[in-house]
């Protein structure tokens, strides 16, 4: 039992990262969104420091409502993200549920870590107790039978 709690910290702290095109064009969103903001409030370039500091939350806030009236007009936005559920299984954005339809900054997707995620999250709210798992799999526990189950997730050809 010692060794099944280990492996499952272990699996809960390992970070997934943005590669390296993620992160260019999350930092290239952040820089353009300042700019516009910079414009719209007529800031010259010498005194945004002081009038308009950079401020993260603003920057997400304006993107975030700029990304919803572009998809309600049709508009698919690339928004790289990580994705940290509850669980702790961590993911990149998947095309299921990227609003880029098509992605050029992914060079990894990781439908199957999104869906066990999801799997997670369901048998953590119906009371099932999370053992083990790996890349492919997670063993959870029914408490009232005690009884122990292997839940698989694997790519199909084709």
């Amino acid at each position: 039992m010692e060794d099944m709690e280990k492996k499952t910290e272990e699996m809960a702290v390992k970070e997934v990262e943005m590669n390296q095109r993620m992160a260019k064009r999350v930092e290239w969103i952040d820089r353009q969104t300042y700019w516009y903001l910079i414009q719209l409030l007529g800031i010259d370039v010498d005194e945004t420091e002081e009038k308009f500091p950079w401020n993260i939350e603003i920057l997400r806030k304006v993107f975030e409502d700029t990304v919803a009236v572009l998809n309600k007009h049709g508009y698919n936005i690339c928004d790289p993200y990580i994705s940290t559920p509850d669980t702790g299984r961590q993911y990149r954005c998947t095309l299921s549920e990227c609003g880029c339809k098509s992605c050029n900054c992914q060079d990894e997707f990781m439908e199957k870590e999104r869906l066990l995620s999801n799997i997670e999250d369901a048998v953590a709210t119906n009371g099932l107790k999370i053992l083990d798992g790996d890349k492919d799999s997670i063993i959870v526990r029914e408490n009232s039978t005690d009884m122990d189950f292997e839940i698989r997730v694997s790519r199909l050809a084709g």
